[in-house]
């Protein structure tokens, strides 16, 4: 992603994982300088970001951490006017994506922090995917990470390790938009609501297994008839229906005077 800034050079540490590296982060997020030019902290608070958020494919919430870094510390003002022209620029990022990065990089890190400690661990990194996480942003906006964090554990514990970003935007769907956030009340909405996801399934599922003696030829002729489209017209020109109507029944009786009677 983008070419390498021509800066001063900065060694970089070596990291086991995009975990650590996250971890590592400098907590910078506002200006530490007003110089227009980067004083040598702020140049490697931006190196080390630009490390992170060079790891974008592997680690996106390591990227997203770091783009908020860099935007709400104004590492970008030595290079570039605007936050929009540095991710423009620099990575090649609409303002939009990098918003979405640094929105979900909350959820991601509440998501693989270790209980005991508050540490975040590698466990489920690999699992874990940035469309997944999106589907949080809902919860995380009503009340915080940890709660959007606790939506998707118990999406995991009720439906099972398959868990995709359609089952996640299902499930948050169904919570309660407004009020305090209280887990018995957020865990049940998410039973009930793969309840009717499973009740669903199976009712189509019989729907389909189910014979029909239903006449072919009746059901063919059900299907040649654009009945809402015709209800709709009529709603609205019930002169232009009708008017349609006529021209279909004078096509039927020509076609049945040239195929049905016999010479």
């Amino acid at each position: 992603m983008g070419g390498q800034r021509r800066s001063k050079a900065v060694e970089r540490k070596r990291f086991e994982s995009a975990v650590d590296m996250a971890q590592a982060l400098p907590h910078l997020f506002k200006p530490i300088s007003s110089s227009p030019a980067l004083i040598g902290e702020e140049q490697d608070s931006l190196a080390q970001c630009e490390a992170a958020v060079e790891t974008l494919k592997g680690a996106f919430w390591a990227a997203g951490k770091a783009l908020q870094i860099i935007r709400d510390a104004r590492l970008y003002r030595e290079t570039h006017k605007t936050f929009d022209a540095y991710c423009e620029e620099r990575w090649g990022m609409e303002r939009a994506y990098a918003d979405k990065l640094i929105r979900t990089w909350p959820i991601a890190e509440a998501l693989l922090k270790k209980q005991a400690g508050g540490e975040v661990t590698p466990i489920g990194v690999k699992k874990l995917n940035q469309a997944q996480v999106w589907e949080l942003v809902p919860a995380a906006d009503s009340w915080d990470a940890d709660a959007a964090a606790f939506v998707y554990d118990t999406v995991v514990e009720v439906n099972g390790a398959d868990v995709t970003a359609a089952i996640l935007k299902g499930a948050v769907g169904a919570l309660p938009k407004n009020g305090e956030f209280e887990e018995e009340t957020v865990a049940g909405r998410i039973r009930d609501y793969f309840a009717k996801l499973k009740q669903k399934t199976q009712s189509n599922a019989g729907q389909r297994e189910r014979p029909t003696n239903e006449d072919p030829i009746a059901a063919r002729a059900a299907k040649a008839v654009q009945v809402q489209w015709l209800r709709r017209l009529a709603a609205k020109d019930q002169e232009s229906a009708a008017a349609y109507i006529n021209h279909i029944q004078r096509q039927l009786d020509e076609l049945k005077k040239e195929l049905l009677t016999s010479s």
